[in-house]
C-alpha cells in the first residue's frame, strides 16, 4: 500500500502541493498536473496511484477530480512503481510536446480526451 507521507515528501519534492486528503497538483507552462492515490473498493489493504492532466491551453479545470482530468492514467501506465518513479515520469510530461513525443515513442499508455487529441495533432 501507498504511503501518504511518501507521497507527500516525493510530491513536494517536484513542486506537488498537497491539495486534499488523496491529491496533490502542479502546475507547468502548458498544464495542470494532479496525482492521486485512489483506494481499492474491494480491498482495505489495496490503492492506486494515478496520474492526471488538464491542459491550460484550453483554460482552467473547473474541478481537480482525476476523473475530469483530460488526460488519465494509472502510475504503471507509465513505468512507474512507486512515487519517486511517478513523479519521474511526471517531470517528462511538462508540454504538450512532450506528450506528443511519449505518445508516438508508446512510452504513455492513458486515457486521452477528444480536447486533448485535437490539440496534440494541431
Amino acid at each position: 500500500m501507498f504511503d501518504v507521507q511518501t507521497i507527500t515528501e516525493a510530491a513536494s519534492r517536484r513542486g506537488f502541493k498537497r491539495k486534499n486528503e488523496r491529491n496533490w497538483t502542479r502546475r507547468t507552462d502548458e498544464f495542470v498536473q494532479l496525482v492521486n492515490l485512489q483506494k481499492s473498493a474491494w480491498s482495505d489493504s489495496q490503492a492506486y496511484l494515478n496520474f492526471a492532466m488538464w491542459p491550460l491551453a484550453l483554460g482552467e479545470p473547473s474541478s481537480f477530480a482525476e476523473s475530469k482530468m483530460m488526460f488519465r492514467t494509472r502510475a504503471e501506465n507509465l513505468g512507474a512503481t512507486d512515487p519517486d518513479t511517478l513523479f519521474d515520469a511526471a517531470d517528462r510530461l511538462q508540454s504538450l510536446q512532450d506528450l506528443r513525443s511519449a505518445i508516438a515513442a508508446g512510452s504513455v499508455s492513458a486515457l486521452i480526451s477528444v480536447e486533448l487529441r485535437r490539440l496534440l495533432d494541431a
